[in-house]
């Protein structure tokens, strides 16, 4: 699906100026999410943010793939999206239904012609809240430029929600915003924790939290948040 930069340079100009504020929240993201589809020529694309429950959970879709893609993985508990929220980095998958990191979700999503997918975080000031993804109905092989450009896409959505949290805006979507935003200070302030005590940098410090709370078979917020309360972390002997 190659992607024309002058095209791509021209959506996100067209883009820039939106903001929730003005427009309402849903609607500002409901844009942005119809002109990713649009834009990158894929079958869909959708929005998850994190929720009460610290699940990732479908907020907005382009159609009735993408919602489909993303209640999926929320309800089985793994996925492509998923793990870009986790690991803080672009996850991609050429055909899910056959790739061995998600054999519950691959399972599942066979029947619905979801195969290719391609996710990002988006990232505020204080860390990860939500991923922005795309999918293709057919194996696809998602190259460097594609996933530099729906990045783009994701500021994009990250702006929006940034004006969304600075006019103070109301309703479920906005709560759920802040509740994201709130579970990911508590995630900084454990990784801060680890950074200084075990001499991790960054990225280590996430790994450790996430590894820990996957052999323990609980969220990585859980696992912060008794950090954060002093809680002491052994490093695992291998990883899950």
């Amino acid at each position: 699906m190659p992607i024309d930069p002058e095209a791509l340079n021209s959506s996100i100009a067209g883009l820039a100026e939106l903001s929730a504020a003005g427009k309402g929240l849903e609607p500002a993201l409901e844009q942005v999410i119809g002109e990713t589809a649009r834009m990158f020529a894929v079958d869909g694309a959708g929005l998850m943010l994190l929720t009460q429950g610290d699940v990732l959970r479908y907020v907005v879709a382009s159609d009735e793939g993408g919602r489909v893609l993303e209640t999926i993985q929320q309800q089985v508990g793994e996925g492509p999206c998923l793990d870009a929220f986790e690991r803080e980095e672009p996850v991609v998958a050429a055909d899910v239904g056959h790739d061995p990191r998600w054999p519950s979700f691959g399972r599942v999503v066979k029947g619905h012609r979801l195969v290719g997918v391609l996710g990002v975080p988006v990232e505020l000031e204080s860390g990860t809240v939500g991923t922005l993804n795309v999918y293709s109905r057919e194996p696809h092989d998602w190259d460097d430029g594609e996933v530099e450009a729906i990045q783009a896409f994701g500021r994009i959505v990250a702006s929006v929600l940034r004006t969304a949290v600075s006019a103070h805006l109301r309703g479920q979507l906005a709560e759920q915003l802040q509740y994201a935003l709130d579970h990911r200070v508590v995630i900084e302030q454990a990784k801060g924790m680890l950074m200084e005590r075990e001499g991790l940098d960054q990225h280590e410090a996430f790994e450790l939290l996430r590894q820990q709370a996957r052999s323990n078979r609980e969220r990585v917020i859980a696992l912060a948040r008794r950090v954060v309360a002093g809680e002491p972390l052994e490093r695992p002997t291998s990883t899950p």
